[in-house]
Formats: C-alpha cells, sequence, structure tokens
C-alpha cells in the first residue's frame, strides 16, 4: 500500500498516532469496517432472523452516529439533518433514554466501572458489540433503548 495514498495516511493515522496505542488503532480500523459491512454480511450469511438483522443494523446506526458526532464536534462543522430526526422524535428518544437509565439506575445495573485492563498485544480483539455474533452480545443498554423506543407511541412524539 502506498503510504501517501489518502488510505495509507488513514493508517498511518491508526498505526502511528500517539494517542492510540498500536493494537487500539487496528482495532479501531476493524470495528469501523464492522460498523459499515456488520448487517449486510450476516445478512448474507442468511443465518441470522429478521430481527437480530435489525439489531445489528441499529448497533451500526448508533456507533456510526457517535463518529458522526465526534467528527462534527472536532472539526466544528454541522451534522447533516436528517429529516427522520423531528424535534418531537427528538423529545421522545431523550424521554425513552430517561425511563431506561432510571431503570438500569434504580435496579443497580448502572454502577461505576472498574478501569479496563488494555486489551492484550497479540490480535485484534474487542469488547465493541460490532465485532460480537449475534446472540452472544448479551442483553444490553442499548438493546433496551431500542425496544423501549420501538414502545413509543405516537401520542409520546406530540405531546
Amino acid at each position: 500500500m502506498d503510504l501517501e495514498s489518502p488510505l495509507g495516511v488513514v493508517f498511518q493515522y491508526l498505526m502511528h498516532n500517539p494517542k492510540l496505542p498500536s493494537q487500539m488503532g487496528k482495532q479501531k480500523g476493524v470495528e469501523a469496517i464492522a460498523a459499515f459491512w456488520r448487517p449486510f454480511a450476516f445478512h448474507m450469511q442468511g443465518q441470522v432472523n429478521d430481527d437480530e438483522l435489525k439489531v445489528l443494523a441499529r448497533e451500526s446506526l448508533m456507533t456510526l452516529q457517535r463518529q458522526m458526532e465526534l467528527i462534527a464536534e472536532t472539526f466544528e462543522v454541522e451534522l447533516p439533518q436528517s429529516e427522520a430526526m423531528t424535534p418531537e422524535l427528538e423529545v421522545a428518544l431523550e424521554r425513552t433514554v430517561e425511563r431506561v437509565l432510571q431503570r438500569y439506575v434504580g435496579t443497580g445495573a448502572l454502577s461505576p466501572q472498574k478501569t479496563p485492563t488494555p486489551p492484550p498485544a497479540a490480535g485484534v480483539t474487542s469488547t465493541d458489540p460490532m465485532l460480537v455474533p449475534p446472540g452472544e452480545e448479551g442483553v444490553g443498554f442499548e438493546l433496551d433503548m431500542f425496544q423501549e423506543f420501538e414502545s413509543v407511541s405516537t401520542k409520546d412524539l406530540v405531546s
């Protein structure tokens, strides 16, 4: 690969960024690929049901959205506006987040986390949901968020 090419510059950044140890740079690159292509890959494989595919697609969208927000904040540019996100939908999403957070805090499921140990030096590993096979990720906060948000009625969107 030509290290001066646009793609070469990206790989140089991931591999030699002082803020990202080399192993983490590889992991971030793999996670980015997974966010783009994971739902398509499992759909083509044909061994994942429609509900699981929707969860995979939503996880990808959330990962990509977080990256878009980081880019927008870092470089002080506005996010592209989606007609799908109306003010009513944004309010409903905020209410959903509050309900799920309250439920997690109330049950003690959310508590201070220990400092994570760095990943091993050999191979690329990740706890990122993009790299966990469907059905092995366990029920987590994001899945609860999706289930809760799907239950939002149209009344919630206008109140």
